[in-house]
């Protein structure tokens, strides 16, 4: 359901999430990717769910937030985020969501170079501790 894959030179963690997802076991996954890799706090992130099924539930999106911002309070931490989807509702949700949590950290792409594009033009692997 969920590869993880941590590229240190460049400071980029990425998700790909695969087949049906299950909301409350992707965010268990996430969070346990999280844990393992304490480092990545500072690291650019790309989920990529083009090759997942359904969407990820709303209440399971804050859960994880409700969890990040209490893992991360008060360190320095890299907030930006590129999702890459085909899916347009999924789009609009994350678009949703940016707006009222997180703006402007979060954005949506259709293609992993695009979304590397804008992670290095607005958080530089350079600029990461």
């Amino acid at each position: 359901m969920l590869e993880i894959d941590i590229d240190p030179d460049r400071k980029l963690m990425t998700f790909r999430v695969l087949g049906e997802i299950d909301s409350a076991r992707l965010t268990d996954l996430i969070i346990e990717g999280y844990k393992a890799n304490r480092s990545a706090w500072t690291y650019r992130r790309i989920f990529d769910y083009r090759r997942a099924t359904g969407l990820y539930d709303y209440g399971e999106v804050e859960r994880l937030l409700a969890w990040w911002h209490g893992e991360t309070a008060g360190m320095d931490i890299c907030n930006k985020v590129a999702v890459i989807t085909n899916e347009v509702l999924f789009e609009v949700r994350a678009r949703v969501f940016d707006e009222a949590y997180t703006h402007g950290q979060i954005l949506t792409f259709d293609r992993t170079s695009r979304a590397l594009e804008w992670l290095d033009s607005v958080a530089p692997a350079e600029s990461r501790p």
